[in-house]
């Protein structure tokens, strides 16, 4: 009796390590650093910019405000959503289009199998991949006549574990067959790491996609600029990525 009780509660003292250290891994963007901004210059005259999506998906929304506020951090003026006809037309409309791609990874097996015998969801968590094609169109409001276009591939590498996938820890107390099979399963990207994703890439990303549009609106020559002596200070501007 008093050997069941021990046995017991040694169980039981090894599912609580499992479930308080060995459960989740915060979400990590590995090279988040590659997009963020360490200087962003102004618009060199302050302008009117009309934000349009060109996508219906609610999740990417988030991308694209994070994009308002940061052009509005940097002398414009916003409108989002903005909507030709409506009022006063805008300066600049940028027309911004994401289209999203989210992949698990064949690493995710060996994380979970044999991986769970030393907590490895814990603490390099599975790995996800999160593919953005920005594509952007910048045209004139007045008279539709373009300004400029392109294209912007974004891939984060990410880190992530939560109790709905490290559960299959408990293969400790079976011999592994829980996270063996769930290492397959875990192959493929979950969803439920979306949404905090964008959470933390939104001002990030926001602000790279808004200093490309920025760099674009100055270097284009359609709109007046500083007195030239201010514009060497504030307006100069590095050739657009992909150039």
């Amino acid at each position: 009796m008093v050997k069941n009780r021990i046995a017991g509660s040694s169980i039981g003292l090894l599912v609580a390590v499992i479930f308080s250290s060995g459960c989740a891994h915060e979400l990590t963007v590995k090279n988040l650093r590659t997009y963020q901004n360490h200087q962003m210059n102004p618009l060199c005259k302050p302008l009117t910019i009309g934000v349009v999506q060109s996508t219906n998906d609610d999740d990417l929304q988030q991308l694209v405000n994070g994009v308002g506020t940061a052009l509005q951090r940097n002398s414009a003026t916003v409108v989002l959503p903005y909507r030709a006809g409506q009022g006063a037309p805008a300066d600049v409309v940028a027309n911004i289009a994401i289209r999203p791609e989210y992949k698990g990874s064949g690493w995710n097996f060996l994380i979970n199998w044999p991986g769970f015998l030393v907590w490895a969801p814990a603490w390099n968590g599975y790995v996800y991949k999160a593919n953005y094609d920005v594509q952007v169109v910048l045209t004139k409001g007045s008279d539709n006549s373009n300004i400029a276009s392109w294209s912007m591939p974004i891939n984060l590498n990410i880190r992530q574990a939560e109790i709905d996938r490290t559960w299959t820890e408990i293969g400790w107390l079976e011999w592994g067959i829980t996270p063996f099979i769930g290492g397959f399963v875990f192959t493929q990207y979950d969803p439920d790491v979306t949404s905090p994703l964008l959470d933390k890439i939104e001002a990030p990303i926001g602000e790279y996609i808004a200093k490309e549009i920025i760099v674009r609106i100055n270097n284009s020559g359609q709109f007046a600029s500083l007195p030239a002596a201010m514009a060497q200070q504030i307006c100069l501007t590095t050739a657009p990525d992909g150039q």
